[in-house]
């Protein structure tokens, strides 16, 4: 059973899976910790923080997953650069509508007053922020494997 544990830590799709997921929990914290900083802090609002936050996190997404995930890709830095982030502004567009339609059409929430947001919704923007995060992170996933690296 240890042999066939270790051949496949020891598999190239293994090491891949591995890297990917680093790469995609930094590229998390810095959406997470953009769009937090960008809507309270400097209140941009939401969708403006969301857009922002996502440039920050979808470059550091491209740097890691080449530096370490695809190191191997036979496409060269700027084939997959070009191919990464045109894919990764069709799931960017997904996620901020999800974020707009979630937050303020379905719910209603008003994001005008950056004094009181904290007050008024608490820590749910964050919240479904990393919840649509992550569902980008899993879709991008497939994205790269077939078609950017």
């Amino acid at each position: 059973m240890s042999d066939l544990l270790a051949t496949f830590a020891e598999s190239a799709k293994v090491r891949e899976v591995f890297w990917y997921l680093v790469a995609g929990v930094c590229s998390t914290v810095v959406s997470q910790a953009g769009y937090s900083l960008l809507l309270r802090k400097a209140g941009l609002g939401n969708v403006r923080s969301k857009t922002l936050s996502w440039f920050a996190a979808a470059t550091t997404a491209f740097v890691l997953m080449r530096w370490l995930a695809f190191s191997a890709t036979e496409s060269g830095f700027w084939i997959s650069a070009w191919r990464f982030y045109y894919t990764r502004v069709g799931t960017a567009l997904l996620t901020v509508f999800l974020m707009w339609i979630i937050l303020e059409k379905a719910l209603g929430w008003d994001f005008s007053d950056k004094a009181t947001l904290k007050e008024r919704y608490g820590w749910w923007p964050e919240a479904l922020n990393l919840a649509v995060t992550i569902l980008e992170i899993a879709i991008n996933y497939f994205i790269a494997c077939l078609y950017v690296f």
